[in-house]
């Protein structure tokens, strides 16, 4: 995450320094305006999305697949897929379609400033083989005592972790959350993944200017756009100013980095944050120690504590997987930033 911010605000701080030193006939000519996707979506009434597809009249059809994975395209009105009416697997390439999540439901918000404070009594901590995994390393024998076959959400087993893990994973979230971190600073950060497709809304402070702006990532094409809400305007970021492959496909790096974590052995302990008793669930990560921080179930925070002392924290005001296709679309009326001159001048090599 701290790698994809500062790339963004890299970004920033060259557009910015563009516009100061540019002529402004030159950034806001009337260049032809690249699209921001290609393709089109429908969502039906209970949140799926499909690709769409339309006819010679004008008609829209959603595109739903059979056992084979044959394409076909769908009567859609109303937000119900109705009747199959022909095979579209000539014109749709399986890679076009959206993925859904399939996952438990989460939506939580939560007021950071009821959360403040440092962490401090350990209240309680696990019993024996309440962690994923045992000393010998294989799972332990599932207990049946009331604490885990009940739903209460205080319960100190290692559950809560894999949920949002999961959520993450499969790539469809959003989540708004300040970052505290040594070396950014206190960052508020809202992102949006789905589809493949990452929206980031972030603002810092740096050399005196205040810097802030929205990036989208459309995977369909590999393009990442830079969104001005000061100007009304839009620019796509050439690949080297983004840095690494990590830079442009930030979903597909952020799910690759939480899949790799290793929560086969959790541990699970109450404690104190600002008077308020909550379950810590913790794990190491690579010589990182991880701690997550839930109230029930609501994900608080979450502290990197690396092996030299220092921590990043994450504190969360929203987390669900509940994503409006809003959030990959450039706002209507918003003009087109022309930076292929910077380029062919060879700016971003």
């Amino acid at each position: 995450m701290k790698k994809i911010l500062r790339n963004i605000f890299l970004s920033i701080l060259v557009i910015i320094l563009v516009a100061v030193g540019a002529a402004w006939y030159t950034l806001f000519g009337m260049n032809e305006k690249p699209p921001v996707s290609n393709k089109t979506y429908v969502v039906d009434n209970n949140g799926t999305t499909y690709l769409a597809v339309t006819d010679d009249d004008g008609v829209t059809y959603a595109v739903v697949t059979d056992e084979d994975g044959n394409r076909h395209a769908a009567k859609f009105e109303n937000g119900t897929v109705g009747e199959i009416v022909g095979n579209v697997n000539a014109d749709v390439n399986p890679e076009d379609l959206p993925t859904n999540y399939t996952g438990p439901n989460i939506d939580v918000d939560i007021n950071p400033e009821d959360y403040t404070g440092e962490v401090s009594t350990t209240i309680s901590t696990t019993k024996p083989n309440t962690t994923n995994k045992n000393d010998s390393g294989k799972k332990p024998q599932k207990e049946t005592t009331t604490a885990s076959q009940n739903n209460d959400p205080y319960r100190l087993e290692a559950f809560r972790i894999k949920k949002y893990h999961q959520a993450i994973s499969s790539g469809t979230f959003l989540m708004e959350t300040t970052m505290e971190d040594e070396e950014l600073g206190s960052t508020p950060v809202i992102m949006a993944v789905k589809n493949g497709n990452t929206y980031v809304e972030t603002s810092m402070s740096a050399e005196g200017i205040n810097l802030a702006a929205k990036v989208i990532y459309i995977k369909s094409t590999e393009t990442t756009y830079l969104i001005i809400d000061n100007w009304k305007k839009y620019t796509k970021l050439p690949a080297e100013l983004m840095g690494d492959s990590e830079g442009l496909d930030m979903a597909g790096s952020l799910k690759e980095s939480y899949s790799d974590e290793d929560l086969s052995d959790v541990k699970v302990s109450e404690v104190e944050l600002g008077g308020k008793k909550l379950i810590l669930e913790s794990y190491n990560n690579g010589g990182t120690t991880v701690n997550y921080y839930f109230d029930g179930e609501k994900l608080i925070r979450r502290d990197d504590v690396y092996s030299d002392g220092t921590v990043s924290s994450t504190v969360f005001s929203k987390f669900t997987t509940n994503v409006p296709d809003s959030y990959f679309e450039v706002p209507k009326g918003y003009g087109y930033l022309n930076l292929s001159w910077l380029e062919s001048l060879g700016a971003f090599e």
